[in-house]
């Protein structure tokens, strides 16, 4: 698969989840939030060779989907089939001065596959990676939050749990952020009926 359909893809499930950056900074100078996240939907196209499918969620939008060449009985999914999607997501934040090659690619797809050696991760999941230079352009000491400013100029809330640190931070701060994801770590064959009461987060 080449990097273009994974950076696709891996945009893909940024926007579809809304995380982004919305994730907690706990500490400074670094904090890495983990979360594995689940979503159902129903088959509407599928490509076997590469591993690619389209899911038609709840809400009537269609989602694009790799799967990972860890998850096996990939050939038992067919079209119309009701699925549930696991994807894996951290976010490392580090507030410091961002070095000269990141001060020359502010936001970039790291040029590499890494291999997953997290707990949260099963064996051989495929990883990708993104970095993005921002900068702190508001705390909010009564509401606990900071708003982070991406190079393409796009505004994040982020929230901080630790109350210290809303005095360790300052406004113009850099805050160098990587967002790895996994393809989707696991696909299972479902019965909708059964997972509507699941606290998971919809397609």
């Amino acid at each position: 698969m080449n990097l273009s359909v994974m950076y696709r893809c891996a945009v893909g499930i940024v926007a579809w989840f809304g995380l982004g950056f919305l994730q907690v900074m706990a500490e400074v100078p670094s904090r890495e939030d983990v979360t594995v996240i689940t979503a159902t939907g129903k088959v509407f196209e599928i490509d076997y060779k590469s591993r690619e499918l389209t899911v038609l969620g709840p809400d009537g939008h269609l989602k694009h989907v790799v799967v990972g060449e860890h998850v096996e009985r990939l050939s038992e999914v067919e079209k119309g089939d009701d699925i549930k999607v696991s994807f894996f997501v951290s976010d490392l934040y580090e507030v410091r001065e961002p070095t000269p090659e990141e001060v020359q690619a502010p936001h970039t797809e790291l040029d590499h596959v890494i291999k997953a050696s997290s707990k949260h991760l099963p064996a051989g999941a495929s990883l990708k990676q993104f970095r993005s230079v921002c900068t702190i352009v508001d705390l909010n000491s009564v509401n606990m939050t900071g708003t982070l400013k991406d190079p393409n100029g796009k505004f994040r809330v982020v929230a901080i749990k630790n109350p210290d640190n809303i005095t360790k931070l300052r406004i113009g701060q850099t805050v160098v952020v990587v967002h790895t994801e996994a393809l989707a770590v696991s696909l299972e064959k479902t019965d909708m009926a059964s997972v509507k009461s699941e606290p998971a987060l919809s397609l």
